[in-house]
């Protein structure tokens, strides 16, 4: 019971803890929850590439071809224009010009006199490409709250927004690096690029939306996913707590309070298509490579600095972060927490520290390391489903605290108890069995009672006859169970001194038996010992009963000796070590027919077979009790109280000898005898059995008698 206190304690303690510990502290274990999700994006692996997204790719082998980035506006807009060509559905920059080409011919003009007015404005060649191709452009928000730019990206989606107050947290930057202006006024939309790093610079998530200046704009993958769909309107919904929701027309795009999204990442780098810009601009790919697809025109280039890290890779283009966000929502198998995320983690928290803690408790200590890894294991898949089958993006990290914590605490607790418990096993099993015994279960309690073995014991019941009688005399419940204390104390006594083991008290009755859980030698002898020694002190508990409570007790013993199923049997929990067996009831059975007999102690022929002592036995009857069909010898053990001289021992036996050889005048003038010298239940009982027989010559006589009754 104090172990299953300390446990409670130690529940609650460790719920609350760990509750506080995610409350209050959740950046201390942010990058840890973190990377454990990152582990199970390594262990999903990667999924089937999306063949619509395209990366454009101004890599190495391009620099090299064509130069040091930043390219001349005109090799761009060839670019663009080759792209154009292949008939995209949708070109995504991830690139912003914030500066005027510098290398454009007609600033050449304007420091040479002589040279024509007309020569080409590089930018102006941009900006027409611009109006002629489904080009989303790209623009960076800063955050510096030093450098203000009130100039506005262009916004031509309608953003509704519904409820949304100032108690959201979405992203607010200070600041824009746009496009110069002849291009941003050339492009049909734009989207901000930002990708933003957590606190130990891994991407996770991105920003759909931000606030600036009081107006929504969306990132440059959704943008290009707006557009391509032909969705004008997106709603965001506030309510209370924040952001609620972000909705196209057609579908729910789960956002959390910072308008970010969780990013489902498909692989690690170059898991979707690249083609070369330098193959673009020699036309050395297929005509049919780009068409209808969403095309992004970024860099890998490493000199150009625009590598980022996820869990599948630490070294990642900033453009294919981008891809893996279109790929999100044009599958639109998203993840994200959910709204009450605070009351979901904790929900799972507490219901898994009871869980574990019950579970701990019930486990064997050799259970304990496999069904910890299956746990452990269960765990880990049950997350995994969570995270990538439906799309919730939980704490991991606090149930795996609790998974360890839990074990820890509760194998502490059970060790820390142990001591304890064997000395109130002590306690319990001295009242059972002896000192010897008792000392020996503790120490190989495992050996001796868990596995059921069969064995030969000596199976002994006892019961007071009459005691209905009795309650009603007594009449108080209080006084009854006094009256049986005082009566069932030096008869357990008796049993544990010679060796035996008590099993049940079964109200007024004792069951108790010999040879198990422990081997003891000669233990028919030790039963019957104990029998006898039961009886002869009941007149000095009668002294005090009678006394006390004006009752006298009278007692049947039953004994009897065979093979039994001996072992720890019951409920889980609620498992006892015991003996069953037909030849257990047959000790029951012998028990009741002491008072048919009217005798304190039978036993068995089996028992007598087993005794190598020296007792004072008589042949009482072959019976066969009800619900056995061979019948068995039984005798009784005459202790010191019973007076029975030798005189009345030679004629019962010569009686008892002619009714079973079938004489039955002779066996019935001795019993006449018998009764008429000593009277008493068997004689009677056989003096009756015999003018039966006698009167009922058409029936073919048999010495066995058949019980009905137990």
């Amino acid at each position: 019971m104090k172990a299953n206190l300390l446990k409670l304690f130690s529940t609650f303690g460790l719920a609350l803890f760990l509750s506080w510990a995610y409350l209050f502290t959740p950046q201390t274990f942010f990058s840890l929850d973190n990377r454990l999700r990152d582990f199970m994006f390594v262990l999903r692996g990667e999924l089937p590439k999306n063949d619509t997204i395209v990366i454009v790719d101004i890599d190495d082998a391009s620099l090299k071809a064509y130069g040091q980035w930043p390219w001349s506006r005109d090799l761009v807009s060839q670019l663009l224009e080759n792209i154009n060509a292949l008939q995209p559905g949708i070109i995504g920059l991830d690139i912003v010009f914030s500066e005027a080409d510098r290398a454009s011919p007609h600033l050449l003009s304007q420091k040479f006199e002589n040279l024509p007015k007309t020569l080409p404005n590089n930018d102006a060649t941009l900006a027409k490409t611009f109006q002629t191709a489904p080009i989303v452009g790209g623009y960076i928000f800063t955050f510096d709250k030093t450098k203000t730019q009130n100039e506005a990206p262009i916004i031509p989606a309608i953003i509704i927004q519904k409820g949304l107050k100032d108690n959201h947290s979405l992203l607010t930057p200070s600041s824009t690096i746009l496009n110069i202006p002849i291009l941003q006024e050339s492009l049909y939309s734009s989207g901000f690029f930002n990708n933003i790093p957590d606190a130990n610079g891994m991407i996770r998530t991105v920003p759909l939306i931000m606030k600036y200046d009081y107006t929504l704009y969306t990132s440059l993958a959704l943008e290009m996913v707006r557009i391509y769909s032909n969705v004008n309107k997106i709603t965001v919904q506030g309510d209370a707590f924040g952001i609620e929701s972000m909705d196209f027309e057609s579908y729910h795009i789960p956002i959390d309070n910072f308008g970010r999204l969780f990013i489902n990442f498909r692989g690690p780098k170059h898991h979707y298509t690249y083609i070369s810009a330098k193959d673009i601009l020699t036309h050395k790919i297929p005509t049919n490579a780009l068409k209808d697809k969403f095309v992004l025109v970024g860099t890998s280039a490493l000199g150009l600095y625009d590598l980022r890290a996820i869990p599948f890779d630490s070294n990642i283009p900033g453009v294919e972060i981008h891809a893996n966000v279109i790929d999100n929502l044009l599958t639109k198998d998203f993840l994200a927490q959910p709204r009450n995320k605070v009351l979901y983690n904790l929900s799972i928290l507490w219901t898994l520290i009871i869980a574990l803690m019950l579970l701990w408790h019930n486990l064997r200590s050799w259970l304990i390391l496999p069904v910890a890894l299956l746990v452990l294991y269960g765990l880990g898949t049950l997350f995994f489903t969570l995270l990538f089958s439906y799309g919730l993006v939980l704490n991991l990290l606090f149930p795996l605290l609790a998974f360890f914590l839990t074990l820890i605490s509760s194998v502490a607790i059970d060790y820390m108890v142990s001591f304890r418990q064997k000395e109130e096993a002590k306690k319990i099993l001295g009242k059972k069995v002896s000192t010897s015994v008792m000392n020996h279960l503790i120490k190989h309690a495992s050996e001796e009672l868990v596995n059921p073995k069969e064995v030969e014991a000596t199976v002994f019941f006892s019961d007071i006859q009459g005691f209905t009688s009795i309650s009603e005399t007594l009449g108080s419940p209080a006084k009854l169970i006094e009256m049986l204390n005082t009566y069932m104390t030096p008869m357990v006594e008796s049993v544990i001194q010679h060796q035996g083991t008590i099993d049940k008290f079964i109200g007024d009755a004792i069951m108790a038996y010999w040879n198990a859980p422990l081997e003891v030698p000669e233990h028919a002898d030790k039963a019957v010992q104990s029998a006898i020694a039961q009886i002869e002190s009941l007149s000095q508990i009668n002294a005090v009963i009678t006394a006390r409570y004006n009752v006298t007790i009278n007692i049947g013993i039953g004994l009897h000796t065979g093979l039994v199923t001996a072992g720890d049997m019951g409920a889980k929990g609620r498992s006892d070590y015991t003996v069953i067996g037909d030849n257990v009831n047959l000790a029951s059975r012998l028990e009741g027919l002491t008072r048919h007999y009217d005798v304190q102690i039978l036993i068995s022929e089996a028992t007598k077979q087993a005794l190598t002592g020296t007792y004072n036995i008589r042949p009482i009857d072959t019976v066969a009790v009800k619900g056995k069909s061979n019948a068995v010898k039984i005798y009784e053990v005459i202790c010191n109280t019973k007076n029975i001289g030798t005189e009345e021992s030679i004629l019962y036996l010569d009686a008892f000898k002619a009714y079973q050889n079938a004489q039955l005048t002779e066996a019935k003038n001795a019993f006449e005898i018998l009764c008429e010298l000593y009277p008493c239940t068997l004689y009677i009982q056989y003096l009756k059995r015999c003018k039966e027989a006698l009167e009922d010559t058409e029936k073919t006589f048999s010495p066995i008698l058949k019980m009905t009754t137990k």
